[in-house]
């Protein structure tokens, strides 16, 4: 069976993935891009024939390289790529290729619907998409960096994280303050857009979306691997238009 393997190197995680035409095989997690792991994945899948890496603003020169001469095909996503879906943002050269492969993965999922997609990353990113068209969407601080903002950028408040049980509505501690602060701020963020665009399917992806999705009392679907099942469509997509 033929695979391709997909890189994602994101802002703080580099994921690789080996997939079919449509199914996950397996994924694996770096913090760096790290060469010695495609090594290991292509002696473990040798019947790997296509590769394509989409970084944000890593080098990767030596995997590129090293992908270009061991494949038939390897591409590098960027914003000169042709994708399957078309890309109405504006300053297309400006835009996380991890957006819009988040929204060409979930197109694929849930063809001829309107999409409202969150990624709950080290940004929390809201894109549309409708039509068959990448529509663009807005960028705010996500999680982990808003509690870290409030600790780094202030002489006082200490470093929270995001508390496992139920938030109160109002902190009476200083950390409760902030968790209630960050926590409220983020789900009023995330409920503003699901009620003011109803007409959209709401998808939640990234590293805390699961953590956002028991929050969120609203109907959403948990999409953790969009941005790779993205990825493979575009690699696809090029093999196909070039042969």
């Amino acid at each position: 069976m033929t695979t391709n393997l997909i890189i994602d190197i994101g802002n703080s995680t580099t994921k690789y993935a080996v997939m079919t035409e449509r199914d996950l095989i397996r994924v694996e997690k770096s913090d760096l891009p790290s060469l010695a792991v495609v090594e290991n994945l292509l002696r473990e899948y040798p019947a790997t024939k296509a590769s394509i890496i989409a970084a944000s603003g890593r080098e990767t020169s030596e995997i590129c390289d090293f992908l270009s001469a061991r494949l038939k095909r390897a591409i590098k996503f960027d914003s000169t790529t042709p994708t399957p879906l078309r890309n109405m943002y504006k300053s297309p050269e400006t835009l996380g290729l991890d957006r819009l492969a988040g929204a060409i993965g979930a197109n694929l999922f849930f063809p001829g619907e309107n999409l409202l997609l969150f990624s709950f990353g080290t940004a929390l990113t809201i894109d549309f998409v409708a039509d068959n068209r990448y529509l663009g969407g807005n960028i705010s601080p996500g999680l982990q960096l808003r509690f870290r903002a409030l600790h780094e950028f202030t002489a006082k408040l200490p470093l929270c994280a995001p508390p496992l049980t139920c938030t109160p509505a109002r902190g009476g501690t200083t950390s409760e303050a902030i968790e209630s602060g960050v926590l409220i701020g983020m789900i009023s963020e995330v409920r503003y857009y699901i009620d003011n665009y109803k007409g959209y399917k709401a998808i939640f992806s990234g590293g805390d979306a699961s953590y956002f999705a028991g929050k969120i009392k609203v109907p959403i679907f948990v999409f953790s691997n969009s941005v790779l099942y993205g990825l493979n469509e575009v690699l696809k997509y090029n093999i196909f238009n070039n042969m």
